[in-house]
């Protein structure tokens, strides 16, 4: 058995290097692969940097966050950035029992003991978000049964088993039109909503969105602050608009991402798929997918914009691609209901994808492998430090 585990590490880690195997070791991994859900499980996980980063912490008597720093190199990009979570696959396979990692039968539970920081803080276990409504009564989300919340008019405002809020009704009574804002604040999951036109909204944490309970007239028209994402319900007829923080965005059906958060230093309105203009003091541009504007003073266009790392927070995940320590922190403080203070100043710029599952402790230690931070945490206010 050991000669068979001590292959099929080799082979993974050649594969995971990029290398060419001959057709006899491929017919031999592909064998072990198809032997059982866990080693395609495993072959998985090797291919996620967050999943490598805490299982090299979690390693028994091994200096995790020495060997990290071993293999980590200068922030990078492109092939020399898939190296590095090469390196760390490899580190992993070699060190952490392979034994206990290919056998194809799933392992019994290991207790590893690690210690939980004191103060640690934990993700959003649930939304707290909550809807005022156009008389002024105030919902909270999580506070209510799934099905009917209340009746607008002929609209009814519903929560589905998956915590999403649907407008449903077609709107065709005369009414006066009245107004909802869905208010989700700092340390809440990102709550989902459909209006009743069928647009779907998502959105982060410390946002809000002012809507009405039907649209009527010429156009579709919203408010918001904050981050949401929308997959716009295509009506020629009636374009739908998005206001935030003075900036109008104008389509008629398609995916974008605005990113409105007043302490951000422009707004940022990034394309997935169709086409928006984007509209602010006598200025107007037309962005095309993978394109972001970034509004300030005027309006800059970003043509080859990462759209992976905007979408990052609707996707689960914290994803630092050269940022610097001000804007992680400033996602962190909305995302776990946390103050910063910063005691140094860090020059250091961030790479690194991790779960938003996660406590903050995970984050902030990914952060600390760099050398050039530290943190305290100190109840929900968290210290930075050189």
């Amino acid at each position: 058995m050991s000669d068979h585990i001590s292959k099929v590490s080799s082979l993974l880690t050649s594969r995971l290097e990029g290398k060419e195997l001959s057709p006899a070791d491929q017919q031999y991994l592909d064998e072990w692969l198809a032997a059982s859900p866990g080693n395609r499980d495993l072959l998985s996980k090797l291919d996620d940097p967050a999943y490598l980063r805490e299982e090299l912490q979690k390693m028994v008597r091994y200096d995790a966050e020495a060997s990290w720093n071993k293999i980590q190199p200068a922030p990078a990009i492109g092939r020399q950035r898939w190296k590095y979570w090469t390196a760390a696959a490899a580190v992993l396979l070699a060190i952490a029992g392979v034994g206990y990692y290919l056998l194809s039968k799933p392992p019994k539970p290991v207790d590893l003991a690690v210690e939980k920081p004191a103060n640690d803080v934990a993700a959003p276990a649930q939304t707290k978000a909550t809807i005022t409504l156009h008389d002024g009564r105030r919902i909270t989300i999580d506070s209510v049964n799934t099905g009917t919340m209340v009746v607008q008019g002929d609209i009814a405002v519903q929560k589905t088993a998956g915590g999403q809020i649907v407008y449903s009704g077609d709107g065709s009574a005369p009414q006066p039109v009245g107004f909802n804002i869905l208010s989700n604040p700092r340390g809440s999951g990102v709550i989902s909503l459909v209006l009743s036109d069928g647009t779907k909204v998502w959105l982060n944490a410390d946002s809000e969105i002012r809507y009405p309970v039907s649209f009527q007239g010429d156009l579709r028209e919203v408010q918001m602050q904050g981050e949401a994402f929308f997959e716009v319900a295509r009506n020629e007829k009636q374009p739908f608009v998005v206001t935030a923080n003075g900036t109008v965005v104008q389509v008629t059906g398609t995916h974008f991402n605005v990113n409105a958060y007043q302490e951000e230093a422009s707004l940022k309105v990034t394309l997935l798929e169709g086409g928006v203009k984007v509209s602010k003091n006598q200025q107007t541009v037309l962005l095309a997918p993978g394109q972001q504007a970034q509004v300030s003073d005027h309006i800059n266009i970003d043509k080859s914009a990462d759209t992976e790392q905007v979408m990052a927070w609707k996707n689960g995940y914290f994803s630092f691609k050269g940022a610097d320590i001000y804007t992680a922190m400033r996602q962190m403080s909305r995302w776990y209901d946390v103050d910063v203070q910063f005691n140094d100043n860090i020059t250091e710029l961030f790479y690194g994808d991790i779960s938003r599952d996660k406590n903050i402790s995970s984050v902030l230690k990914m952060l600390e492998t760099t050398g050039s931070v530290r943190f305290t945490t100190k109840g929900k206010l968290i210290e930075v430090n050189k």
